[in-house]
């Protein structure tokens, strides 16, 4: 069989998706007669009818529908192969610099991306940067932007989810909270007092194994409070109304101000993961790759990085208000 012209995929690729050769034709420029040779052309080449043609729409056949599958597929793989060259070439002859995208999960966001990007920038001042969260209303895409720091990694295609390291987490709440309340002796406790707990997307309650040596414990909380945003869960926390299970690293400030305390210090969950995901044709660029790898270097010292100390302002106004 003849070698098939990537020029007849796209031809039609482009006509099966618009539905008919006029709007193929004002979509691409491409005249109705060039694509119709162009589907002829492809039709004789595989040996099998791809459409049904009308007056009025074009239907594929059963081997249309077939092809259609592996050509989207062929010409997406062909696109990022091209995005990933051009990309290299650019990079090559330029060096760092252009825009650099990046999504956060709210726990890493302002108290370690925010530090990374700020000594990137200040080693590669040509670079513009760009810093959502997730789970925001207008968050971007994980396909595009460059790279999203993570907890958990999502299951797309052709994503590479680099491993930067292991946190520690544990179970803290204010000084006010457990001196009302008082402070558990065991993890057999925990289920009378309340929780503050991070959704999730499941609606299903997930465990959380709690480790003593060799010693282990389930704890599933019962949540008083429940918010999709660490930030949120802490300054609950701060505000005396419950107990929260956080990053050891986020509320290390908390902590050494006194507005926060550990619960249970001795029982911990087992380190989570975190991650930095990016597109694997991205990471072809010099930019990319130096970010990653300064983040690598970097998470190393994470517990030294978060300045953003909480505090019980909030309640010290509501207190103040009162009669």
């Amino acid at each position: 069989m003849s070698r098939i012209d990537l020029a007849l995929v796209e031809a039609f690729v482009l006509v099966a998706k618009s539905g008919s050769l006029t709007r193929a034709e004002s979509l691409s420029g491409t005249s109705k007669a060039t694509l119709s040779r162009q589907l002829t052309r492809l039709e004789e080449l595989l040996g099998a009818q791809l459409l049904l043609r009308s007056p009025r729409r074009i239907a594929l056949t059963e081997a249309g529908r077939a092809f259609l599958l592996r050509g989207e597929g062929l010409l997406d793989e062909v696109t990022g192969r091209l995005e990933a060259a051009s990309t290299e070439i650019h990079e090559l002859t330029t060096g760092v610099s252009g825009r650099l995208s990046l999504l956060s999960d709210t726990q890493f966001s302002t108290s370690f991306v925010c530090h990374v990007v700020k000594l990137f920038l200040e080693a590669h001042p040509e670079v513009r940067c760009q810093l959502d969260v997730a789970n925001g209303f207008h968050a971007p895409r994980i396909g595009d932007v460059d790279c999203y720091v993570c907890a958990e990694p999502p299951d797309a295609p052709n994503l590479v989810a680099k491993l930067l390291g292991r946190l520690n987490y544990g179970l803290y709440a204010s000084p006010q909270y457990l001196a009302r309340h008082g402070a558990p002796s065991s993890p057999a406790e925990l289920a009378a007092h309340q929780s503050i707990v991070m959704k999730e997307p499941s609606s299903g309650r997930s465990q959380v194994l709690l480790v003593s040596g060799a010693q282990s414990f389930a704890f599933q909380p019962e949540p008083a409070f429940e918010t999709n945003d660490h930030w949120v869960m802490k300054t609950f926390c701060i505000d005396g109304l419950g107990i929260a299970l956080l990053p050891a690293f986020f509320v290390r400030p908390e902590v050494e101000q006194g507005v926060l305390a550990p619960v249970l210090p001795q029982w911990q969950p087992e380190p989570r993961r975190i991650y930095c995901a990016y597109q694997r044709q991205r990471y072809m660029g010099q930019k990319l790759r130096a970010f990653v790898d300064l983040m690598a270097r970097c998470v190393v010292d994470i517990d030294s990085y978060n300045y953003y100390v909480g505090s019980s302002a909030a309640r010290r106004r509501r207190t103040a208000a009162r009669p």
